[in-house]
């Protein structure tokens, strides 16, 4: 990030109140876990402001001064909104955050690692980028950001803190919603649909490949694949990671 917009954004963060890390929700997860309908969930309420994924590097409260520049610049800052949201799915963004990003309220979310490798190597060939098309870069980006996951986790407060499964949202979303709100102290809770114009809202917004499709998580048996994602093989070391995942992030 240049300095220029650093200090931009120290200036906005001064006087912007939700700026401050303890009045910021996160969902921290990994490419094709879920993550978008969560996250256009969230930021389809009032009190949240938001719009998906902002690919920011959170190192102090002037990196939400930025964040709240990069809303107003995609025509979708709230300004009367209680709460400031973004989505990270990479650990370059969260990797070396300060003590108080740990005040916020997130969400961590991961998928089994099978037909998350699978979907990810789909998305990448869809797009026709070469990045993550091969089995093996695609494990390495889910292990590394598993074990980035619970490495966070670990510095959280439990009562701000809460664990789900791809599967769970997909199986009961509105069950699994329901707990995310009574955790966090979300109210009132979250409801189990979004703004369509904000699921196709460009990049950051998530999946390019159904944005703008759906309306709600549509409710799913976890054992259904998609035809085009049907799992891949993995290691017993990549799943032993995700089993790890599921015991550190306490995920029913």
């Amino acid at each position: 990030m240049s300095k220029p917009k650093r200090l931009l954004g120290s200036f906005v963060a001064s006087f912007t109140p939700k700026c401050s890390f303890d009045r910021a929700i996160f969902v921290i997860g990994h490419m094709r876990c879920g993550s978008t309908a969560l996250s256009h969930i969230l930021c389809s309420r009032p009190d949240i402001s938001g719009y998906g994924e902002a690919h920011i590097a959170y190192t102090s409260e002037a990196d939400l001064g930025v964040l709240a520049l990069n809303q107003r610049r995609r025509g979708a800052w709230k300004s009367e909104a209680n709460y400031i949201f973004d989505k990270i799915l990479h650990s370059r963004y969260d990797g070396d955050p300060p003590a108080a990003f740990f005040s916020a309220r997130a969400i961590f979310v991961a998928r089994a690692p099978g037909p998350t490798i699978a979907s990810i190597r789909n998305l990448f060939c869809k797009i026709g980028s070469e990045e993550y098309q091969q089995t093996g870069d695609a494990e390495t980006y889910y292990a590394e950001r598993l074990t980035a996951m619970m490495c966070l986790w670990e510095r959280f407060p439990p009562e701000n803190c809460i664990g789900l499964s791809y599967e769970d949202l997909i199986e009961d979303p509105d069950a699994t919603l329901g707990r995310v709100s009574r955790h966090l102290r979300i109210n009132p809770p979250l409801a189990n649909n979004y703004s369509a114009s904000l699921a196709a809202s460009g990049r950051g917004a998530g999946d390019p490949l159904v944005a703008g499709q759906q309306t709600t998580i549509v409710k799913l048996d976890r054992h259904v694949t998609p035809s085009a994602e049907k799992s891949d093989d993995v290691s017993s070391e990549i799943v032993g990671i995700h089993e790890r995942f599921l015991r550190c992030c306490k995920v029913e």
